[in-house]
């Protein structure tokens, strides 16, 4: 693992633990500037937000999430379709530099976990994660601009 993907993946697994308010992680609060203590993490999962989808389908984002994981080794310790559980599985594709796994990455993001973050804003559930957001965004670009070098150097 190179050390951008290192990187990466301890930004997705410090954003994690921070929604899960953990102490180790309170640094990430000072350096995003962020306040997510109005923020209801119960309320952060894909079966709640994602209104673009109709509630018989919304209803089935926790399993469809958990085969996602399934496919790439991860089995979240809780609700699959969660903020937190998306961005632990997003720590530990990220582990992985392979462009099976770098195409994942950027379906999961543009699929599962940016659609949550924009709803959870749009929404007003939890407006601070706009800097979450604004992160993420920026990994699918560099995500995008590696996936564009591996499949024009194979």
């Amino acid at each position: 693992m190179d050390s951008m993907d290192s990187l990466r993946s301890n930004v997705y697994l410090a954003l994690s633990l921070f929604l899960l308010g953990f102490p180790e992680a309170k640094n990430v609060s000072y350096e995003l500037g962020i306040d997510i203590s109005e923020c209801r993490l119960e309320d952060l999962k894909a079966s709640k937000l994602r209104l673009d989808y109709d509630a018989v389908s919304r209803s089935l984002l926790p399993k469809a999430v958990s085969d996602f994981y399934e496919r790439y080794g991860f089995k979240a310790q809780n609700d699959a379709d969660s903020l937190v559980a998306m961005l632990a599985f997003m720590a530990q594709l990220s582990r992985d530099k392979s462009l099976e796994s770098i195409k994942a990455q950027v379906r999961f993001l543009n699929v599962h976990l940016i659609p949550l973050l924009r709803m959870a804003i749009e929404l007003n559930v939890c407006p601070q994660l706009i800097k979450i957001l604004d992160i993420i965004n920026e990994d699918l670009k560099y995500l995008m601009t590696k996936l564009e070098f591996a499949e024009t150097h194979i």
